[in-house]
């Protein structure tokens, strides 16, 4: 359950996001402060990332960073929601198969990424100690989704896929074999995975094709 704690934070994330990207002062303090986030987790993860440590490598004072992000869990968020910004929109090139590959090419650069793959793997499972950084988390991750799965809508409505085709599933599909082989196995994501993955998702929403995407 998400406290009024978490939604007042979550309030507070996203008006602070609109307030990063001027120019001036305010915005050079807030880049710096994010970029050491983004470089401590990198460096120590989340559950030994330090205020302190942050201040320091961002050349402010502390009382700065908790005056406008509360609190880690505030910080690390805003700094996720930043860089998730300037994510491009998912590829739309016509070509179902090829708008997975260049899809899956992006969830690999993601995971390649240490300060994220760090934080995902220290977040996982709720706990009381990383309930704070989820509550704000599992608002983010959504809408990340809900682009993502544009993929699928699109091809259904091109007819390159079933009308009872499932996006959400599709993109669960797609996605999970990564997230898995990376984070769990700590296999490299190859292309040749990633054509593999591709073409299983495509063979697995056409059963009437009986072949691979072309």
């Amino acid at each position: 359950m998400t406290t009024n704690s978490g939604k007042r934070q979550v309030r507070h994330l996203h008006a602070d996001t609109a307030t990063v990207r001027p120019g001036g002062r305010t915005a050079r303090v807030g880049q710096a402060v994010i970029d050491a986030t983004i470089a401590e987790l990198g460096e120590v993860g989340y559950a030994a990332l330090r205020i302190d440590s942050v201040a320091e490598r961002a050349g402010v004072n502390k009382t700065t960073i908790y005056r406008r992000w509360g609190d880690k869990a505030g910080l690390v968020a805003t700094a996720f929601i930043e860089r998730q910004s300037e994510s491009a929109p998912p590829p739309d090139t016509g070509d179902l198969r090829e708008d997975l590959l260049l899809h899956l090419g992006e969830i690999r650069e993601v995971l390649y990424t240490p300060w994220i793959t760090a934080l995902v793997q220290e977040v996982g499972p709720r706990t009381s100690e990383k309930n704070d950084v989820r509550e704000v988390l599992d608002r983010i991750w959504p809408e990340r989704f809900r682009l993502s799965r544009t993929i699928f809508v699109r091809a259904v409505e091109r007819g390159d896929l079933p009308a009872d085709a499932d996006p959400d599933f599709l993109l669960e599909a797609l996605a999970g074999p990564l997230y898995f082989r990376w984070l769990m196995l700590g296999r490299p994501l190859g292309d040749d995975f990633l054509e593999k993955t591709a073409d299983l998702v495509l063979h697995g929403a056409r059963p009437d094709s009986g072949e691979a995407a072309s």
